[in-house]
């Protein structure tokens, strides 16, 4: 997927990026042909989680969380789906969710 896919909703991304002062993956070194909008969250326990972002597609777009690493190998996964005009509600609410995953 080229970087252009995403062109529409990156302005959104980076603002909630900005907000939360998170730092976004867009690309795996050495792996041009992969590109993405990624954040990474580590709770004070030391549990990882991540929320990924994928290009929109026909107006829609899909916004999914999920654990990297957590205590006792806990599974926890979320997707939303939604019109690229609600993005920016669509990435507090994840947020909201892997912080009530990271204080359970």
């Amino acid at each position: 997927m080229s970087s252009q896919g995403y062109a529409s909703i990156d302005s959104t991304i980076n603002a909630w990026v900005e907000k939360h002062s998170f730092t976004l993956f867009r690309t795996i070194e050495g792996v041009p042909e992969q590109d993405f909008r990624t954040v990474y969250l580590s709770s004070d326990r030391g549990e990882c989680f991540q929320i990924w972002i994928d290009p929109p597609e026909a107006g829609q777009v899909a916004v999914h969380a999920a654990d990297i690493e957590t205590k006792l190998d806990k599974e926890f996964r979320h997707e939303w789906r939604a019109p690229v005009g609600n993005l920016a509600a669509v990435l507090e609410s994840a947020v909201a969710e892997v912080g009530r995953w990271m204080v359970r």
